[in-house]
């Protein structure tokens, strides 16, 4: 239990942290032509401009997919008659903020209320419910709002809280999220410039 509570916390200041890095802006621009060499402080700033709108995108696309998937389980549960239904679709919105395991994690309330009250038929409902909603989500509202308008994987994040968690502890999990918006768009400008390189050949 300590765990799910520390790794919820911990997106829920990334989040907090991704809201503030997506709102701030001359604060992270000063600081790095501060520290950035002047031969590669341009592009060390543009590149940082371009992160923070794929950070805030990405913000909003999680923020998006939660307000759609509390509304389906809220219009579910309702129809299948499962007390605090606003309640849980409120814990399933912001459980989207967990890429992969979220959904899971926000599931189980549900399910045991299901069992509990209206015995057996009612809880395989209940679990019915959570995976039709899980595959909308993965095989259309995922594909078609969060993937193209904001671009950053849930795969990439997750691998980014793994590593950043090991190589820098709780600050790493923190900047994870940042991090890998920074590494997607420096390898797009890698990928650009050996495009560009083979069109001159």
């Amino acid at each position: 239990m300590s765990t799910i509570f520390g790794g919820v916390l911990s997106f829920v200041l990334i989040i907090v942290l991704s809201f503030y890095l997506a709102v701030q802006e001359d604060g992270v621009t000063n600081f790095l032509r501060i520290v950035a060499p002047i031969q590669h402080q341009r592009y060390i700033i543009d590149l940082w401009k371009r992160s923070q709108r794929k950070i805030g995108l990405w913000l909003q696309g999680q923020l998006l997919l939660g307000l759609i998937v509390g509304i389906l389980v809220y219009l579910g549960l309702t129809v299948l008659g499962i007390k605090n239904a606003l309640l849980l679709a409120i814990l399933a919105g912001f459980f989207e903020i967990i890429p992969v395991f979220g959904p899971i994690l926000a599931s189980i309330p549900g399910i045991i209320i299901g069992f509990a009250d209206g015995g057996v038929t009612s809880g395989f409902l209940v679990i019915g419910l959570y995976l039709i909603i899980q595959q909308f989500e993965n095989h259309l509202i995922y594909p078609l709002v969060v993937r193209k308008v904001v671009g950053v994987s849930p795969i990439l994040v997750i691998l980014g809280l793994v590593v950043g968690g090991k190589l820098a502890g709780f600050l790493g999990i923190l900047l994870s999220v940042p991090i890998a918006a920074a590494l997607m768009e420096y390898f797009s400008d890698v990928q650009r410039s050996k495009t560009v390189a083979e069109d001159i050949v």
